[in-house]
């Protein structure tokens, strides 16, 4: 619904639209899991159709979104296992919400860098384009060390 607040004129009803269709999903996902892939679809629509239609400049939004989108379905994916009729394992009650922590934050911090990189991207130079190399050599050697594993 932030993204609704943030949203020029044009833009504020379709995505105001797909973050309402997006957050009852999302409560209905506690009941049916199979409504939860439909929930982040609509909630990360609502994201899409607000750069689309506004165009605003690059910023870490897409960081806040990104996080979020991920707490929303692992809490509940989480709340589903707890309503379930098995136990959880001793010391799940801290792990998990710790691990779910830990990954919103490391998406976080990966979007924000992501954005950063872009950022830097659109600046032209000799470092740009060493950053650039170094990369996708990184990429390349991962690649071959994990289809030689």
């Amino acid at each position: 619904m932030w993204l609704a607040v943030a949203a020029s004129d044009d833009a504020t009803a379709p995505v105001l639209a797909l973050g309402l269709a997006g957050s009852a999903a999302a409560a209905g996902a506690l009941f049916r899991p199979v409504a939860l892939g439909p929930s982040l679809a609509a909630s990360a629509a609502a994201y899409a159709v607000l750069l689309a239609i506004d165009e605003p400049p690059l910023d870490s939004r897409a960081a806040g979104v990104a996080a979020a989108l991920l707490a929303v379905g692992e809490l509940t994916g989480w709340s589903r296992e707890l309503a379930s009729a098995t136990t959880d394992e001793p010391g799940g009650a801290w792990r998990r919400p710790m691990w779910i922590a830990a990954a919103v934050a490391g998406a976080a911090g990966l979007a924000w860098v992501l954005v950063a990189m872009v950022d830097i991207a659109r600046v032209e130079g000799l470092a740009v384009e060493a950053v650039g190399a170094l990369a996708a050599l990184a990429v390349v050697l991962l690649l071959v060390r994990r289809s030689a594993a």
